[in-house]
């Protein structure tokens, strides 16, 4: 099981966009994922047309009762089950109460989630929130591998050299951050051309092929579908994205 943070600590960029079109994308190999909804806004469950009233018991639940593990999971798509948060605050307060009671929050996710070892999950695909705190420290201990996704302007990309100092001072190795997608480009600017082009020069291989600016990948998420049940063609530039996170 690889367990994946899709992160940046600047809103805006797409992080849960991203997310999930990763978990389903992923689901649609034949992988088996599970999408933890970690973000303040918790967009998972709405990009998946989710109900959150149907939620009995949710990533909370996880933290505090603590309750099964399979009762706070919800069937999203084929082979794509959703862990989601219904309030993030309260996540944030346990979590935070955890670290001021000096208890190890580079090991609460690990046993907090033990029991997803025993449904057979390929990913763990966990969307963060645009910030930097115990909640994103305890995720980033957790995960395997991050992914950043990014917009194409000067302060998003400047954004990533605080993602690695910010790394470097809670102890984690800059070599989990795996992959730079570069999101929501707009093909017509000369800025965002530039810009890519300078990412790719400073960050080399970790940049994927960028995910462009469409009017049905927001379409979807509007209409709670993925890009893969609404548009043949706008779901093909994410299959390289998704190659690169199968190989590793």
């Amino acid at each position: 099981m690889e367990k994946i943070a899709i992160y940046n600590n600047k809103g805006g960029v797409g992080k849960s966009t991203i997310s999930v079109m990763l978990a389903h994308g992923l689901a649609k190999l034949d992988y088996k994922v599970l999408l933890l909804d970690l973000d303040d806004q918790n967009n998972c469950s709405l990009f998946l047309g989710m109900d959150t009233d149907q939620y009995e018991k949710t990533f909370f639940d996880l933290l505090e009762n603590p309750a099964n593990f399979e009762s706070c999971i919800y069937k999203a798509r084929e082979n794509l089950f959703i862990l989601p948060n219904t309030d993030f605050r309260k996540i944030q307060r346990s979590i935070d109460l955890e670290d001021n009671e000096k208890r190890n929050i580079r090991t609460i996710l690990s046993e907090k989630l033990q029991q997803s070892s025993n449904y057979n999950f390929d990913y763990i695909i966990i969307d963060c929130s645009p910030s930097m705190g115990t909640v994103n420290d305890s995720i980033l201990y957790y995960t395997d591998r991050v992914l950043i996704p990014i917009q194409l302007e000067v302060a998003s990309i400047k954004g990533i050299v605080s993602i690695y100092e910010h790394l470097e001072r809670i102890g984690i190795d800059r070599s989990k951050l795996s992959l730079i997608i570069p999101n929501l480009m707009d093909i017509r600017t000369k800025e965002h051309k530039e810009n890519l082009e300078l990412v790719k020069a400073n960050f080399k291989d970790m940049v994927t092929s960028p995910v462009l600016r469409r009017t049905k990948i927001t379409e979807s998420a509007s209409q709670g579908l993925t890009i893969y049940e609404i548009d043949d063609v706008a779901q093909e530039q994410f299959y390289p994205i998704l190659r690169r996170v199968v190989s590793g």
